[in-house]
């Protein structure tokens, strides 16, 4: 059975999870709830030369942790924050602590100001989305517990989705570091489908979110949101489809509440992303038009960072044709990613100065100015029009831009459906001279279609097909980077190059 906490562990118990998770080097660490101090004794223990602190809000468990610990506050988190020197921490620790607060953003958006610029946040969190409690509700008995997932203390509740929207908006870039499963969703998964399926929620991607009890999430520090880029006015376009992910989704970026400068316009009923995205273009009222898909949440001050860095590319690369939040570029060395965006559980965060130019960009988000030249090409459908309208930028010589906004994409496709690939052979087709021609979803011209699974086991078996052509990718991309790296050592230049070094050396 998966752990079920009891009420009095929160005091002599710590989260072993979580303490695995503390970075090496986090040499100062502020523990918010700390109770008796167990689990900043054992940070101490792996470094007796660490600054561990507590925050604690009982009195009798604050004066036992300030045996083991170095400072111990008594204090509320959601009123107050100790008196320690801003931008001075590595780590700050909330152990099943921000499910228990009225308003969780703000106290993270508060004690971010005392972390360090590569300071990181680690957060532990029950998931309301474990199957035990999808069995309850299903049954009709949600019970709060004295302890658990479900604990009558909890004031809010979080799935990963949720969370990670919230930290997002606090400024910080969020990432799975561990999590405990139960092992048993299985069974509950395999007998309810048909249901998820009816959901749109395929049971591959349903499996782990069922399965896992508790999250223990890191959140790196993002920059500070631009000043004076707010007031910035964007045209925001969608097609729409699914209003249940616009509503809990694009619908629900702050950027886009009541009050804000930007329009949004919703393409209904569009034959292809081109027939309501072309249409949208010949509307809009502002200058920056951005074209985002329904089931992407743009956080708090994206607007700002993205036109801060827009500004930055175009001070870099002159004039822009086109630009993203994450893209790629091909050469001999093959396809390389870069950007920064969580999709569902996925971090992508590529270590790569930005902004950056870049040969094509994912359709999730696209901007261009209102006067551009380009237009979407209705025959790809809902598919690779991101890929296209960056050739077609490209055979323009305008610049590609990758910017760093990251946003969180919350797509229910487990896999490609046949009209991906109908819109890949039109792709192939009309740009003949331009090969190998790569999209976001990897180079186009040896992709294959796959039978669309009909059953769960059918789906993991394609699973296991797709998993191995990507191996066998990766190993021709190695041979490719393997046969240049060896012509490379094998050129004049390189043996002139290791002969200068060692005469270098000897001198």
């Amino acid at each position: 059975m998966f752990p079920q906490p009891q009420p009095g562990d929160y005091y002599d118990g710590f989260n072993e999870r979580l303490l695995g998770a503390v970075p090496a080097r986090a040499s100062r660490v502020l523990e918010i709830g700390c109770a008796r101090g167990r689990l900043g004794h054992e940070l101490k223990r792996q470094d007796p030369d660490r600054w561990v602190a507590g925050v604690e809000l009982d009195p009798d468990a604050a004066r036992a942790a300030r045996q083991r610990l170095d400072e111990v506050f008594v204090l509320d988190v959601q009123a107050a924050t100790p008196p320690i020197e801003p931008g001075s921490l590595d780590c700050i620790l909330f152990g099943d602590v921000l499910e228990h607060l009225v308003d969780p953003e703000a106290v993270l958006r508060r004690y971010r100001e005392l972390l360090a610029p590569d300071g990181v946040v680690l957060a532990s969190v029950p998931n309301v989305q474990h199957f035990s409690v999808v069995k309850g509700l299903l049954r009709g008995d949600f019970m709060y517990q004295p302890a658990g997932l479900l604990d009558a203390t909890h004031l809010r509740f979080f799935t990963y989705m949720s969370f990670a929207k919230l930290m997002l908006d606090a400024g910080f870039l969020p990432r799975i570091e561990d999590r405990i499963r139960s092992g048993e969703a299985e069974r509950f998964v395999e007998a309810a489908a048909p249901l998820l399926t009816h959901c749109r929620v395929h049971p591959r991607l349903a499996l782990e979110p069922l399965d896992t009890f508790q999250y223990v999430v890191g959140g790196s520090k993002l920059p500070d949101v631009p000043g004076g880029f707010a007031a910035v006015p964007i045209t925001f376009v969608a097609c729409v489809n699914d209003d249940d992910q616009l509503g809990s989704n694009l619908l629900r970026s702050p950027c886009l509440d009541p009050g804000t400068p930007h329009e949004l316009i919703l393409m209904r009923g569009q034959t292809s992303a081109a027939d309501g995205f072309n249409t949208a273009l010949e509307k809009a009222r502002h200058d920056l038009v951005v074209f985002v898909q329904q089931d992407i949440y743009l956080p708090r001050g994206w607007d700002s960072r993205f036109v801060e860095q827009l500004h930055a590319a175009e001070r870099q690369f002159g004039p822009l044709g086109v630009a993203g939040v994450f893209g790629y570029t091909f050469g001999p060395e093959g396809k390389r990613d870069f950007g920064r965006v969580l999709d569902r559980q996925l971090l992508y965060d590529m270590p790569t100065p930005l902004p950056a130019g870049a040969d094509g960009l994912d359709e999730i988000v696209l901007a261009v100015r209102r006067d551009t030249p380009l237009r979407f090409d209705p025959s790809l459908g809902f598919h690779l029009y991101g890929a296209d309208l960056c050739l077609q930028t490209r055979r323009l010589g305008l610049p590609v831009a990758v910017l760093d906004a990251p946003c969180l994409h919350n797509s229910l496709f487990a896999y490609l459906p046949p009209a991906f690939h109908a819109a890949r052979e039109r792709l192939l087709a009309k740009w003949p001279d331009v090969r190998p021609l790569h999209s976001s979803m990897g180079r186009l011209e040896t992709m294959q279609p796959q039978p669309v699974p009909t059953t769960w086991a059918e789906d993991l078996r394609a699973r296991v097909r797709q998993l191995e052509g990507e191996l066998a990718s990766t190993r021709e991309q190695l041979e490719d980077r393997s046969r240049h790296i060896a012509n490379m050592e094998a050129s004049v230049f390189w043996r002139l190059r290791n002969l200068v070094h060692q005469v270098l050396r000897r001198g």
